[in-house]
């Protein structure tokens, strides 16, 4: 299997999907919705990670485990093994550190991008952390901070140096809508209806739910109502060739930030779409 780190993912064909294993966690963001602190499901059902692996097997995708907290999956390893025999397939993994004590071999393994959301915020004039550890210095293992950028972290930045970790190994999020303090904290600029229109297509990140089992049409709206659809491959293709997912009442509201996608993954969702008369007179607005 060829390393990929996230660099080559940017703006590539790749597209992305949440794996939500379990909402179990150890921790309780404040900017996260998606967590419980009830310990369950923590065993991967095999027999139906095999049906979206083999739906996904044709398709270049970037597979994010996380949940919750990965780290608390029994058979993390198993389920790793199985994404890595699939070459179209990269495994991610995002964690709160937790990771580093129950399945530290990961990263060690430049095979999979391993991302650690180490810092619950920044205040002031300190930093929380989830884990006892150190940020990731440069390196070449697939080992990257995330950093949520809450204003917590910019009242910080103003006041101290955090140079040392402004390198190739850290990402910057934008701080989103998940969070409940996010329409108190920001001033509000939805997006054009033409980019929400693509993004319901093929949003950022929809999401295989291993609880439920069935794709989620949003991760930003997990708790709030996303829509759901059986897992099949008939629909994992239909999702993949932007002809599952629909423009519903919550893109019509959203307020969400929407990244820009590769002009080429845009150009070719419009394309698909372009028979919708509203889309083809959003294009002409614009």
């Amino acid at each position: 299997m060829a390393v990929r780190t996230l660099e080559d993912l940017k703006g590539s064909e790749y597209r992305t999907v949440d794996f939500y294993l379990s909402k179990s966690c150890n921790k309780s963001c404040h900017y996260c919705t998606a967590w419980t602190l009830q310990m369950r499901n923590l065993h991967v059902d095999m027999d139906f990670l095999q049906i979206i692996l083999d739906g996904l097997s044709p398709y270049k995708t970037r597979i994010c485990l996380l949940g919750g907290e990965p780290g608390l999956i029994k058979n993390l390893d198993e389920v790793i093994a199985e994404i890595k025999k699939h070459p179209n397939l990269v495994v991610q993994v995002l964690s709160n550190s937790l990771i580093r004590k129950f399945y530290p071999h990961i990263l060690e393994d430049p095979e999979i991008i391993y991302i650690e959301h180490l810092i619950l915020d920044f205040y002031e004039d300190k930093i929380e952390k989830l884990g006892n550890y150190e940020w990731f210095e440069p390196n070449d293992k697939n080992n990257y901070n995330l950093i949520i950028e809450t204003p917590g972290y910019f009242a910080y930045r103003d006041k101290h140096d955090l140079s040392h970790i402004d390198h190739k190994n850290t990402e910057f999020k934008e701080y989103n809508s998940r969070s409940p303090d996010f329409f108190t904290d920001h001033e509000l600029v939805q997006a054009p209806e033409l980019d929400r229109r693509v993004c319901a297509k093929f949003p950022q990140v929809p999401v295989f739910d291993f609880e439920i089992k069935k794709i989620r049409h949003c991760s930003r709206k997990v708790i709030n109502g996303s829509r759901q659809f059986d897992v099949t491959k008939e629909n994992i293709d239909k999702m993949m060739n932007y002809q599952l997912f629909e423009f519903e009442n919550y893109c019509k509201s959203c307020m969400d930030i929407i990244p820009k996608r590769p002009k080429m993954r845009r150009d070719e969702i419009i394309a698909l779409v372009s028979k919708e008369k509203n889309l083809l007179d959003l294009m002409d607005a614009q």
